[in-house]
């Protein structure tokens, strides 16, 4: 659909929608959704940030600039935007009017975002849906002119509509073409990647079987210090006085190395400090986890971004990462919120590990989601794109004594 803004003749480059699901899944990528409110409501991708055309057009003066600022910082730290509609037609298309997604990159790019981290999704959700990727938000049929469609009729008739050397000639599908012969050498790296990597599990599996525990000691991981846990402080230099004193162990923080404890003072005061985990001796039994063997990660040439009008396209090193079901609501990422991210190395683990990503970052999921004992959610983090084993906090209450009451968002899709 067009808004009756001629077509200035410079467009962006596609990407198709396999690139773009790769590109998200390997946190290189943010999506902006260029449709109206009710059909962003109705069916999204995950993570989608949403910026109608229609306002840009008819209520510019309501748009938040300091969302658009984030964009445009978003596409200056090296994230492509995918800028994508119902199907993202060209302007010959299109009565020679500017396609919503279309008129959101022209858009961000006069607003001082990088031109050639700008890109447009072939075919726009539609084809996301068509292709059955994971990840769709509300409805899973295809969408037209702000109405649910038939898939059964709706791709059949694209299919009699498409034009036969549309690809091949476009000069913004053309890197497609090019690409062709990488991907080609890519695909048989990874065949010979996954041979290999079935051998090492194999053999993983034999030296475990001729192994009592089955794992090596330089693969085990002591848990004896967790979340939760009661623990002593000993060996204190700058605070002697706390050493010996009884402390409740809340969150590892990854990024600095350290515990944080609440300490119980000679007054019976309370006092929170972060402590190496050698100044801390639990005072529960240990317990020892396992770390398994992980099939190798496959690295593939993904088309990233340029711009048409010069210079060749770029293009990325991203894991392969393979698709998930095709289910509604199911959700395999989320944007990072508050840039706090807090993990635990299993389900059933009390150890919570604190790092920091930053806001809008993507973190992988499988799908599978558990609600804790005290009511906060968790997503299995995705090995497959990269990801550390183990489960990440969506939303839920805080950890420590003063935040437990209050329950927070860190994570959404």
């Amino acid at each position: 659909m067009g808004y009756g803004i001629p077509d200035s003749g410079v467009d962006f480059y596609y990407l198709t929608v396999r690139e773009a699901y790769l590109l998200l899944k390997n946190d290189k990528a943010v999506f902006v959704d260029s449709r109206d409110e009710d059909d962003f409501n109705t069916s999204r991708i995950q993570t989608s940030f949403h910026l109608p055309a229609n306002t840009l057009v008819m209520a510019h003066d309501k748009v938040d600039k300091s969302f658009v600022q984030h964009l445009i910082d978003l596409a200056a730290s090296g994230k492509t935007i995918v800028a994508l509609s119902d199907a993202c037609v060209t302007g010959i298309k299109n009565r020679g009017h500017v396609s919503r997604c279309r008129h959101v990159c022209q858009y961000l790019v006069e607003m001082g975002a990088d031109r050639t981290r700008c890109m447009r999704m072939v075919g726009g959700i539609n084809n996301w849906k068509r292709e059955q990727l994971d990840g769709i938000i509300g409805d899973l049929r295809p969408m037209y002119a702000g109405a649910i469609q038939d898939p059964s009729k709706f791709f059949v008739k694209q299919d009699e509509h498409k034009e036969d050397s549309d690809d091949e000639e476009n000069p913004i599908m053309r890197p497609h073409a090019a690409l062709k012969a990488i991907e080609a050498e890519h695909r048989l790296k990874q065949q010979v990647a996954i041979e290999e990597g079935k051998s090492a599990l194999e053999t993983t599996d034999s030296a475990q079987a001729s192994n009592a525990s089955g794992y090596a000691a330089a693969d085990m991981i002591s848990l004896e210090i967790k979340a939760g846990c009661k623990a002593e402080v000993t060996g204190l230099k700058s605070r002697g006085d706390l050493n010996g004193k009884a402390a409740t162990v809340l969150v590892y923080h990854e990024d600095a190395g350290r515990w944080e404890v609440e300490v119980l003072g000679d007054d019976s005061q309370k006092e929170l400090i972060r402590v190496k985990p050698e100044n801390l001796i639990a005072k529960s039994s240990a317990s020892v986890a396992a770390k398994a063997p992980r099939a190798p990660l496959v690295m593939i040439t993904c088309f990233a971004g340029g711009d048409p009008r010069n210079g060749e396209p770029f293009t990325h090193q991203v894991v392969d990462v393979p698709k998930r079901p095709f289910v509604a609501n199911r959700v395999t990422a989320y944007r990072v919120l508050k840039g706090d991210v807090f993990r635990r190395p299993s389900r059933d683990s009390e150890k919570i590990i604190k790092t920091t990503r930053p806001v809008s970052a993507i973190v992988r999921t499988t799908g599978e989601v558990f609600q804790g004992a005290k009511g906060g959610s968790w997503a299995q983090l995705d090995t497959t794109a990269g990801e550390k084993a183990g489960w990440v906090y969506i939303e839920g209450p805080g950890f420590g004594a003063s935040s437990s009451k209050v329950s927070t968002e860190w994570l959404r899709a």
